[in-house]
C-alpha cells in the first residue's frame, strides 16, 4: 500500500535528480488521495512506453533537457521549462533525444484511493 502524505512537506528537487545508464530513474515525491507527484530522470535514448490513465489527468513540467512526448497519432517536442497537460484517457509516453538527458516533474490526479477502495 502507498504511504500518503498528510502534512506539508518541502522537497529540494535538485537533490533528487539521479541518472542510471540501464533504465530511467523514477521517484515518488508526494501522494495523497487527490494528487500524485513524481520525478523521472532519463539518460539519452531512454523512454517511457505509450500508456493510458483512464481516470487521471496529468501535468508534465520539463526541468532539464529535451525530448519528445509521444501520443498515438503524433509526437511533440519538449524542452526545458515546457509544460504539457494530458487529459485522462489519452495514451502517451516520453522519449529523450539521443544527445540529451531529460528530467520531468509530473503530477496527476485524482491520486491514491483510500485503503480498500479503487
Amino acid at each position: 500500500m502507498a504511504t500518503l502524505n498528510e502534512t506539508r512537506e518541502k522537497i529540494e528537487l535538485k537533490d533528487l535528480i539521479e541518472f542510471d545508464q540501464e533504465k530511467r530513474v523514477r521517484k515518488k515525491l508526494f501522494q495523497s488521495q487527490k494528487v500524485v507527484s513524481e520525478l523521472v530522470c532519463y539518460e539519452p535514448g531512454q523512454h517511457t512506453v505509450l500508456h493510458v490513465h483512464p481516470k487521471q489527468d496529468e501535468i508534465f513540467y520539463i526541468i532539464e533537457g529535451h525530448g519528445v512526448i509521444l501520443f498515438e497519432d503524433e509526437e511533440q517536442t519538449v524542452a526545458e521549462r515546457d509544460m504539457v497537460f494530458v487529459p485522462a484517457g489519452v495514451k502517451h509516453g516520453f522519449r529523450t533525444d539521443e544527445d540529451s538527458r531529460l528530467v520531468v516533474l509530473f503530477s496527476k490526479g485524482p491520486g491514491v484511493p483510500p485503503h480498500g477502495r479503487d
